[in-house]
């Protein structure tokens, strides 16, 4: 009951400060962002918790109003996309993969979760390989490259998908041993496969 009111309150103080005609006097606007930013903090504990717990329809529900206290955190976009797909709301999870999107449009991260999602999930290399090519363009994690190589040779694209993974090694030359012992195997796999396009690879081109 008790974080009914705290988000209840949190809610009115939010709304309240958005609907002020002025900007608050700087003062105020300090009080009310230590306010907004503690009870986050409570609240990405308790989510952690409802996390390892099991709990999760908490954990999205909770996320919906985290979200525009802090819309650049995109761990909050990131857990509750997976946990709808994961129990097919797909729709919700592309939604809020989006809106991770729109407010992050910068950044690599709401790219790469919905190339994961189209790669893993639904089997469409082709947008996958569309939101990937998007994701590298920033600075980004090793594995972002590694998963573009592997959706590029899903669709026949061997060429391609062996020069990422070039690339990949070029980049990130201190990454795990064991990853770049994969990506070097990935590479030699895919320069000696034959080179005739499987059918499942044909239809996706």
């Amino acid at each position: 009951m008790k974080w009914l009111w705290t988000i209840g309150l949190v809610c009115v103080c939010f709304a309240s400060a958005q609907a002020q005609p002025q900007p608050l006097p700087a003062e105020v606007q300090k009080r009310v962002d230590t306010i907004l930013e503690g009870v986050l903090d409570r609240w990405i504990v308790q989510m952690d918790r409802w996390w390892h717990d099991g709990q999760h329809e908490h954990l999205i529900n909770m996320t919906y109003f985290a979200i525009p206290l802090d819309p650049h955190n995109v761990d909050l976009y990131e857990n509750a996309g997976w946990l709808l797909w994961s129990s097919d709301r797909d729709d919700e999870a592309v939604a809020m993969y989006q809106r991770g999107l729109r407010n992050n449009p910068d950044a690599y991260d709401m790219y790469y979760e919905l190339g994961q999602y189209y790669y893993i999930r639904k089997k469409d290399y082709a947008k996958a390989r569309e939101y990937l090519e998007q994701a590298i363009k920033f600075p980004c994690e090793w594995f972002v490259w590694n998963t573009l190589g592997h959706v590029y040779a899903r669709l026949g694209e061997r060429q391609k998908a062996v020069e990422t993974w070039q690339e990949l090694l070029r980049r990130f030359p201190m990454m795990p041993v064991d990853q770049m012992e994969a990506v070097r195997k990935n590479i030699r796999d895919t320069m000696t496969r034959d080179t005739t396009p499987s059918r499942g690879e044909r239809e996706q081109q």
